[in-house]
């Protein structure tokens, strides 16, 4: 090569490696199976779990915010947080006599529920309209939270039995099936299933933690502070360790129970429980028997579905539920091997009783029959087909990735933004409170009652003609007697300042209820209790309530406002917000006294 000339060089460059960057932050290596991070990747049935939880959570974030047990509650909420403690008496009825002892059940929750609220008001800003979406769209969001919560720690609760994710699904499928109807109603009952889903969760060790015997104590604290559910909670245990002393005493060569660890245990859990309620609440140990009172209320047993026996007919009802998951829990004994321990053989009796003599343990029957039949499913299944049971080779490639944990939670977030809160932050306005709330909830006409000389709140031309021609400065007067259902959110929106006949049931003495009662049904004498409460203004579920719509439209006193008996209003394919009116539950009746009754004098009219 002569002197100078550059060095030869090839044509082809050499190849290049490629990059691979695996590792991130402190050297993590995402595609090491044997990594750090790896016990945590998700498998494939992992993204399923993760899929049916958002799910949940996204469907139960659109569910109607139901007219009644939420308004109340938070009202109560709202008078904690402004006062700074808890009522001694009923504060929003001039009718509470204190024959009936006032028992503060739901602080923790109606503070929670209130609070949620008043964030999503100051979330949404704008009017008193906006700022009502606002607060209601938070509190769907709870809803669905609870919700969710409820299911994903049961699906644990079945792995936990199981071992088996499949059966954990199979069970979630379960429970929503036995709560179909019940989901989506948000109440303080709604915190209670999440708190019956945690206490299963320790319970379905075999071996019970010293951890639990702590842990459970303060869920049950937590709890009774919360709903009066509570009892629920004392019986599973108390349940639980008779059913394991039975089993004990009736097995051959069996420990007895005092030797047995697992009976040891749910004994001194109950025990602690049971102490930890009476000490951490606002009544002490009295509160046991205030909570007794509630549940023997005449008012609630006889006046409420939920709180009567099952009717065994052969119309639609949770009588076919009962049975159904009876002749299930029987086939399913039928096709193991194992007979049920006494343990769960005690608990689906109790409770399968207690569906039977009161409607509302179905929400309880939910969680507890697949909790017992869940894991013997699984048996049954592993015993019929052994192969499909047993744990892949120790070299098979491994089904879990970071790619999958990604996926999941990819997922998630889609899910979570497809829910109402989610729509909230991408599109920066709540859900509009018609398609919010209920059908049958009363907020419009709670809206012109406060501002009746306010365009705005304008709802009922008739109403706005009447007040300003007949009460006084226009504005409304007297009282409003209106249903349990119709005055839980009238209760919210307008009480103390107008007086409304309803609160919390177990507050009043059955009297005041019979009166009432009288009143919606139109039975004799109920002029008389109108006027006594001093009643101006009646709201009522139109189709309940016939007899009085009936009197009411002969009376030349009073004026029907909005009478929905029978009627369907479905929405217009519009982009306007309209009303839409799905069952009896839902469907008004509003009359008004054409001339305000005062205590001081009585304007003369014709008595019907």
């Amino acid at each position: 090569m002569p002197p100078g000339d550059p060095p030869a060089v090839d044509s082809a460059p050499a190849p290049v490696p490629p990059i691979v960057v695996t590792r991130v932050g402190a050297g993590y290596d995402f595609s090491d199976p044997n990594g750090p991070l790896a016990p945590y990747y998700m498998r494939t049935i992992h993204i399923v779990a993760v899929a049916v939880i958002a799910i949940i959570f996204a469907l139960a974030s659109y569910f109607p915010l139901w007219h009644t047990d939420v308004w109340g509650h938070m009202k109560y909420g709202q008078w904690m947080v402004e006062h700074g403690k808890i009522p001694d008496r009923e504060p929003f009825s001039p009718w509470w006599d204190g024959r009936q002892k006032f028992t503060q059940f739901y602080t923790i929750t109606q503070t929670v529920m209130y609070w949620v609220y008043h964030f999503g008001e100051w979330m949404a800003g704008g009017d008193d309209v906006n700022r009502m979406a606002g607060g209601v769209e938070m509190e769907r969001a709870l809803h669905a939270f609870l919700t969710a919560a409820r299911f994903a720690v049961m699906l644990f609760v079945f792995f936990r039995l199981t071992k088996s994710w499949a059966f954990s699904l199979i069970g979630l499928g379960v429970v929503l099936l036995l709560e179909m109807s019940n989901v989506a109603v948000f109440r303080p009952q709604t915190f209670a299933e999440l708190f019956v889903a945690l206490l299963l969760l320790p319970l379905s060790r075999e071996h019970l933690t010293r951890r639990s015997l702590i842990l459970v104590p303060l869920l049950l604290a937590f709890w009774a502070n919360s709903h009066g559910s509570f009892l629920v909670a004392l019986a599973i245990m108390g349940l639980l360790f008779a059913g394991r002393c039975i089993d004990l005493l009736t097995t051959a060569g069996a420990v007895r129970p005092w030797r047995d660890e697992r009976c040891r245990r749910l004994l001194l859990m109950l025990i602690a429980s049971a102490v930890a309620i009476a000490v951490l609440n606002p009544y002490g140990p009295s509160f046991y028997k205030r909570t007794l009172e509630l549940t023997q209320h005449p008012s609630l047993s006889g006046g409420i579905s939920e709180w009567k026996p099952l009717e065994f007919k052969w119309t639609m009802g949770w009588h076919w539920v009962l049975m159904v998951s009876l002749l299930v829990a029987a086939a399913t004994q039928l096709l193991d091997k194992k007979a049920f321990k006494a343990e769960h053989s005690v608990l689906l009796l109790a409770f399968g009783l207690g569906v039977a003599l009161q409607e509302r343990f179905v929400v309880w029957w939910a969680l507890i029959l697949p909790w017992v039949l869940v894991p013997k499913w699984a048996s049954i299944y592993a015993s019929m087909y052994p192969k499909k049971t047993t744990e892949p080779a120790a070299d098979a490639p491994p089904d879990a990735s970071f790619r999958k944990t990604l996926l999941a939670g990819l997922i998630a977030w889609a899910l979570f933004m497809w829910s109402g809160v989610g729509v909230w932050l991408l599109q920066g306005t709540p859900t509009p409170v018609n398609q919010a709330v209920s059908p049958g909830t009363p907020w419009k006409l709670a809206r012109q009652l406060l501002s009746p000389k306010d365009d705005k709140a304008a709802y009922l031309p008739e109403l706005a003609g009447i007040l300003h021609a007949n009460y006084p400065d226009g504005h409304f007067t007297g009282s409003v007697m209106a249903s349990p259902m119709q005055g839980d959110y009238l209760m919210w929106a307008i009480a103390p300042n107008i007086p409304v006949t309803y609160s919390h049931i177990h507050l009043f003495h059955p009297d005041y209820w019979a009166e009432l009662g009288a009143v919606v049904q139109g039975r004799a004498g109920w002029w008389e209790i109108i006027d006594k409460y001093n009643v101006n203004l009646i709201v009522v579920e139109a189709d309940h309530s016939t007899k009085l719509i009936e009197e009411l439209g002969k009376s030349p006193a009073w004026k029907i406002l909005v009478n929905e008996t029978g009627k369907e209003v479905r929405p217009k394919q519009t982009n306007e917000e309209t009303d839409l009116i799905l069952d009896d539950k839902t469907r008004q009746f509003i009359a008004i006294r054409l001339f305000p009754k005062v205590p001081a004098t009585k304007p003369t009219e014709s008595k019907p």
